[in-house]
């Protein structure tokens, strides 16, 4: 996957004894009520990092001593290090949150809170320099003490991240330096604000705005140690070898990985992984791809990947044996826990990989619920499903629709992009449409056009899953 994409699971063990509706009600339910505690936790989490630095303020000894511009200055610079905290905290691989929020509400979020954390710390600076006697003259660097420099160093850095940020799909830089770059800055900005703070010695005077930033402080030294030490170092107890690289298209391998002294990572069926190549997993060179095999089988993997850039040409040419790691079982892009009639499955392209793993879960557990799987692409080349078809076919109760903008002389499907009449014809009827889910992965202007046409047919929001490309 090119995407999103984007940490173990523990999947419910399944007893063949027990009946096969009694067994999806048993895996249901759980998943739903994680997603529901994990929005309220994050929304809590968020409403006390803006509202504790404001009673941090309110237990202040005449907190209105120092003019009202220096009550500005602390309380801009108390929520804006909260807010960069908790966009440092969110794509930091924790595999419980990324699972029940979703990868994409998780990196809106992100984004979100990044451009609002910003904002919060250049509102700062302003009024830094306002309420200065020196005024401009206070950022001139060749004369500056130390924590202006640090300050100067961290805002520059965060909003040289928001605007990459901003600016990445008009761009469209490769992803390894994208991902590089975008790293390098944050870690900058986190430090240059604590250097900051510390040199200042304003913030933190006080018992309580000490705490404040001491547990802020704790928070990042401890993700920072999940993200890149630990992590990988499960990676590194677990590693996979490679099986099988197997040509699909002329522009598409799968990459088939085989666990080494271990049982796999398990995950769910939708979900990504990030691989690395080499003996170790400490190098810092990795990329998100859906995984398209089973999940009933984790000692197994499947990574179906369209060559698209440097490290996918990289993997074609890997060869059996070479050792490779994963970190796998991210995002909430998956069936399980949904308790619907069936599924519609609309795929662009490699978006298909995702569906590939849910239809094949699906049929390895003998789930015998509707399915119906579309695939769009430009040439038959971007059919990457078309392998397995006629075997799910006999295992599932399945349907598949083709649709290509540039087909063959022999082609029989659909001609053209997605557009409504193809979407009424794969649709459920009426009455049963709105005990369906829906899951949506490729490209955004395919994504976003489908969503629209799906709400405007009175499906409900919530049953509508999407997972984009271009996200990470």
């Amino acid at each position: 996957m090119a995407s999103p994409r984007p940490e173990t699971l523990e999947i419910p063990v399944v007893i063949t004894a027990v009946p096969v509706e009694q067994r999806r009600q048993a895996v249901v339910r759980g998943p739903a009520r994680r997603r529901r505690l994990a929005l309220g936790i994050l929304a809590l989490s968020l409403l006390a990092g803006v509202t504790a630095p404001l009673l941090v303020l309110a237990h202040e000894p005449e907190p209105l001593a120092a003019g009202v511009l220096h009550e500005v200055s602390m309380v801009t610079a108390l929520v804006a290090v909260s807010l960069l905290v908790a966009t440092f905290l969110l794509p930091s691989r924790l595999r419980s949150m990324s699972r029940s929020l979703g990868i994409e509400r998780l990196l809106r979020s992100h984004r979100a809170l990044a451009v609002a954390g910003t904002g919060l710390a250049v509102l700062h600076a302003v009024v830094a320099v306002a309420r200065s006697d020196k005024g401009v003259a206070l950022l001139d660097l060749r004369t500056a003490p130390p924590r202006v420099w640090a300050a100067s160093v961290s805002t520059l850095a965060l909003v040289a991240i928001v605007g990459l940020a901003l600016s990445r799909r008009r761009r469209r830089p490769r992803y390894e330096g994208w991902r590089l770059v975008h790293v390098l800055l944050a870690n900058i900005a986190v430090l240059g604000a604590a250097l900051h703070v510390i040199w200042l010695n304003d913030l933190t005077r006080e018992p309580l705005p000490r705490f404040w930033f001491a547990v802020l402080s704790m928070i990042v030294l401890v993700v920072n140690g999940h993200r890149w030490i630990r992590r990988p170092w499960a990676a590194r107890r677990a590693p996979y070898e490679v099986e099988e690289v197997r040509r699909e298209t002329r522009s598409a391998v799968t990459l088939v990985l085989r666990a080494v002294g271990h049982p796999g990572t398990r995950f769910r069926p939708g979900q990504f992984a990030f691989l690395k190549i080499g003996s170790s997993p400490y190098v810092f060179e990795e990329h998100p791809f859906s995984i398209a095999s089973s999940a009933v089988q984790p000692e197994r993997k499947e990574l179906t990947i369209k060559a698209i850039g440097d490290f996918s040409e990289v993997v074609a040419g890997l060869r059996p044996g070479r050792t490779v790691h994963l970190d796998a079982g991210h995002g909430g892009f998956t069936t399980d826990g949904l308790t619907s009639e069936g599924f519609v499955l609309i795929a662009g392209g490699v978006g298909v990989t995702p569906m590939l793993s849910i239809i094949r879960t699906l049929a390895d557990r003998g789930d015998r619920r509707h399915v119906v799987l579309v695939v769009a692409g430009r040439v038959a080349d971007d059919l990457l499903h078309l392998a397995d078809r006629e075997h799910l076919e006999e295992r599932l109760n399945l349907r598949v629709f083709e649709l290509l903008t540039e087909p063959p002389l022999d082609w029989e499907g659909e001609v053209g992009r997605f557009r409504e009449a193809v979407l009424e014809a794969v649709l459920p009827a009426t009455r049963s449409r709105k005990r369906f889910d829906y899951f949506l992965c490729g490209p955004a202007p395919m994504v976003d056009a489908v969503n629209t046409l799906l709400t405007d047919r009175g499906v409900d929001r919530r049953r509508v899953h999407t997972e984009l490309f271009d996200v990470v």
